[in-house]
Parts: structure tokens; C-alpha cells; sequence
């Protein structure tokens, strides 16, 4: 992930956020379940998302105890 969507991220409130955090992982679930039934393409993808997420969660946590 590059800084510029690291920036964007972090310019969000922490509604939007939240709402980030619920589709980032039905996203997840819905690639599991795309790997479990071998239609998965590219497995980078979980890995990618899985990160995306904790970024996310790290930058709502930094803002909670602002």
C-alpha cells in the first residue's frame, strides 16, 4: 500500500472507518469462501486485504485515544 492511500486512510473519521473495518471483512469471508470452493485465482489476495484490515484497525485505535 503506498502512502498516498495510508494519507487517505488516516484523513477519515472514525465513522467511516468503522464502515471500512464491516467491508474489508465480508470482503474476506467472501475470498475464503472463494478459496475454499477453488475459484480463488490469486491467493495474494486474503494476504492483501487481511493487511489492509489491520491498517485500518491500527488508525481507528490511534484516533480513539486522541
Amino acid at each position: 500500500m503506498k502512502n498516498k492511500e495510508k494519507k487517505e486512510i488516516q484523513q477519515k473519521d472514525q465513522k467511516e472507518l468503522v464502515g471500512q473495518i464491516s467491508k474489508i471483512k465480508e470482503e474476506l469471508v467472501k475470498l475464503r469462501m472463494e478459496k475454499q470452493a477453488g475459484r480463488l485465482k490469486n491467493i495474494q489476495l486474503i494476504k492483501r486485504k487481511r493487511y489492509h484490515l489491520a491498517l485500518v484497525k491500527t488508525i481507528l485505535k490511534e484516533k480513539e485515544q486522541k
